[in-house]
């Protein structure tokens, strides 16, 4: 066993004697909420406001603490080794304490029907088209998902996250503009791992079944990319 495995364990095991591996916690001053899902391997997080799931991988800290990192490399989470939660948004990097609230379902996601799929990327379509005035296309293999009960989950999940990375640049004159200026399509690919680039007039999300719930890149990577758009 690796040094890091190693310390991994002890800090588990320390952490496991405090709080469940499933939990709900919130913030007084922020009214944020979030679940913290640390049943398995991988780490997830769903906040209150958010359909969206988020896998963290972890990553060893100063005085035997643990972060917790989204798939774009920002640091979601601190946990202390004697169990205090801290999170880390985009408004607040200093971070805001968390307090665990109560115990919480794992967070397990169903694989919903093609045509489920389909309607999302639909309703997604439709409000862009509202907003950047004329259609950015949403395509992936449908006959494929149709087949494939674990692919459609991965590629549902993708969907949506293109969506809320979009959606945040369509609301700026900018980003609306660049979008009907230089966006025609988003493109699902299923593949070996995660991945988002731009091709062209083209975005390319690819997913991955292999991977798990962090087979698909999370809205905050499919917005690094096209971040650009903004400007």
């Amino acid at each position: 066993m690796s040094l890091l495995i190693a310390a991994l364990v002890r800090f588990s095991a320390a952490i496991d004697r405090n709080e469940p591996r499933v939990g709900h916690y919130v913030s007084e001053d922020t009214g944020i909420g979030f679940v913290l899902d640390r049943s398995s391997e991988l780490a997830k997080l769903k906040f209150d406001s958010s359909e969206e799931i988020f896998a963290l991988r972890w990553q060893l800290a100063a005085g035997g603490d643990r972060l917790l990192v989204r798939d774009d490399g920002a640091q979601m989470l601190r946990i202390a080794y004697l169990g205090g939660v801290t999170l880390f948004t985009p408004g607040n990097l200093r971070g805001i304490p968390m307090a665990l609230d109560r115990p919480a379902a794992p967070l397990i996601t169903v694989p919903p029907s093609v045509e489920q799929v389909r309607e999302v990327a639909g309703q997604i379509m439709s409000r862009l088209r509202t907003e950047v005035g004329r259609e950015i296309v949403f395509e992936a293999d449908w006959g494929r998902a149709v087949m494939d009960r674990g692919g459609r989950a991965i590629l549902y999940d993708a969907v949506r996250n293109a969506g809320t990375a979009l959606y945040n640049v369509a609301g700026t004159p900018a980003g609306r503009l660049n979008l009907a200026r230089r966006l025609q399509r988003v493109r699902f690919v299923q593949g070996g791992r995660a991945g988002v680039y731009l091709n062209g007039p083209m975005l390319v999300i690819t997913f991955s079944v292999e991977q798990g719930l962090a087979g698909r890149p999370s809205s905050f990577a499919i917005g690094r990319v096209v971040a650009p758009f903004m400007r």
